[in-house]
């Protein structure tokens, strides 16, 4: 934990330093504020973080049950990347479909209709590509829902809707 600071605004000319008499602006003439720490407040501090966009939470919670919803989150916390990526801390390696099943505890038909669903909701994509010769299909997250980062290459918001904004959650509502 770190204290918590706050850079106030003052003019100068209305203190004094008291073992000198001069005016602070005399000794200090480009000062225009100080940082003041609040002892009541503190900055927790982490490594690592989610950061979950209310907006596109009610989204999610509009279109998705309290289970899937949970699942959701659980994937939130595997994304990696400048993309996005849901990641497999254990393996070192992207989630695949079977590695994201087990990893979210789903059967296999009730996981390939929950990946429909995240899919048709703009949620997931799927990102196809080749590695060492072989095709591979990584699996994001749409950053707007959930991230670890604040800078994202720009093609991969071009995969996904604007989750946040109300007219967005106006269409997925007409398609239901």
């Amino acid at each position: 934990m770190k204290n918590f600071n706050t850079r106030e605004k003052f003019i100068p000319n209305n203190y004094v330093n008291k073992s000198t008499g001069e005016c602070l602006e005399s000794e200090y003439p480009n000062i225009s504020s100080i940082n003041v720490i609040n002892p009541e407040l503190v900055v927790l501090d982490s490594l690592e973080y989610v950061v979950i966009d209310s907006k596109a939470l009610e989204f999610i919670a509009t279109f998705f049950s309290d289970v899937e919803i949970g699942r959701i989150l659980k994937m939130a916390n595997m994304v990696k990347g400048q993309v996005n990526v849901l990641y497999n801390v254990e393996t070192k390696k992207p989630h695949n479909d079977k590695t994201l099943m087990q990893a979210i505890n789903y059967s296999k038909n009730k996981f390939d209709d929950f990946m429909k669903k995240l899919l048709r909701r703009s949620i997931i994509y799927y990102m196809i590509g080749v590695v060492d010769n072989e095709p591979v299909r990584h699996i994001l997250l749409n950053p707007r829902l959930a991230r670890k980062t604040k800078t994202y290459h720009k093609d991969c918001l071009i995969h996904f809707e604007n989750i946040t904004e109300e007219r967005v959650r106006q269409k997925h509502l007409r398609l239901q």
